[in-house]
């Protein structure tokens, strides 16, 4: 249980997110009765200068600073969901479109000052690239294709809900994931990768912004591809779309494009900055810092989570 918080701290860390007790005590699924424990053990922590405690929050080192960046940044999240949920319920109205959750900072309840809003989009079928197409040109004509609002970066369809990157970073995301349409479907996500428990035995989001409605100018429009020109259409934009960020991203070399973007019919992931894998190094090395640092105190840590992270990292 101690190495749990450890290792949740630890993350939360490279991203400079001090958490509460009640956040610790949620994402590691400690229960009830082991709390006491566990914040007896937060107080040991705290007085041997390993982490510290302001207005609430833990932290490692000496970074009260954290704290303040941290109530500023849920601030901006709350006046920024507004937006959040306006996009939402435009995105959810597009042809093929069966479910809308939000992903990335926000679904935290952060916001940096240049984050922008992130969007993991569940498609029909046989219909991703059609509705991710459609998606893309109302962001370049109405939004001028500004990514604050509308960074609509990870598609799947509903017959591949699976993730097949299970790590810590993957599950972060899943676990996090805030559904904002079709909360139905959103159920079926969490319990198509049981494999987070893992990493977050029991915690979940809320569904307070779920909603299920779509409008009657969806149905016609989709009724309207249903047939072997859909097909066709369907098939000469996944095509052309390959083509288009390939070129985009010609100075990459396949391998590094390849940890970047997955680019298939049923599934798009459009992650240029190779977020996962600088997050994934960057745990790691925080593991063999504290380690090294810590070693006579707590001894290993993470021999357990140490390896099926380096597995995705090298």
């Amino acid at each position: 249980m101690n190495l749990t918080l450890i290792r949740t701290l630890l993350y939360f860390d490279i991203f400079s997110y001090p958490l509460t007790s009640d956040e610790l005590f949620d994402y590691t699924g400690i229960p009830a009765h082991q709390r006491g424990h566990a914040l007896r053990f937060l107080d040991q922590l705290i007085q041997q200068r390993v982490i510290g405690f302001s207005e609430g929050l833990y932290y490692f080192g000496n970074r009260p600073s954290v704290v303040s960046r941290r109530i500023q940044g849920n601030r901006r999240a709350k006046k920024r969901m507004r937006s959040a949920r306006i996009f939402s319920r435009i995105i959810s109205s597009f042809p093929y479109v069966r479910c809308v959750m939000l992903s990335g900072s926000i679904s935290k309840s952060y916001m940096g000052n240049n984050d922008d809003i992130d969007y993991f989009i569940i498609t029909h079928p046989g219909r991703l690239w059609i509705a991710r197409t459609l998606l893309t040109l109302f962001k370049k004509l109405f939004l001028f294709n500004s990514h604050r609002n509308f960074c609509i970066n990870y598609f799947v369809d509903t017959n591949h809900l699976a993730v097949r990157e299970q790590n810590r970073f993957t599950a972060t995301e899943i676990a996090f994931l805030l559904p904002m349409y079709n909360k139905n479907l959103y159920q079926k996500v969490m319990r198509t990768n049981e494999w987070i428990k893992e990493y977050y035995p029991s915690f979940r989001k809320s569904h307070s912004f779920a909603a299920d409605t779509a409008p009657f100018i969806k149905v016609w429009l989709e009724h309207l591809l249903d047939n072997g020109f859909g097909d066709k259409l369907e098939e000469w934009l996944f095509r052309l779309s390959q083509r288009i960020i390939r070129d985009k991203f010609r100075e990459m070399d396949q391998q590094c494009f390849e940890q970047c973007f997955s680019i298939r019919k049923h599934e798009l992931r459009y992650l240029p900055n190779r977020q996962q894998s600088r997050i994934l190094k960057r745990f790691c090395w925080k593991v063999k810092v504290f380690e090294r640092l810590y070693r006579d105190r707590f001894g290993m840590l993470l021999n357990k989570d140490m390896h099926p992270v380096m597995e995705h990292v090298l």
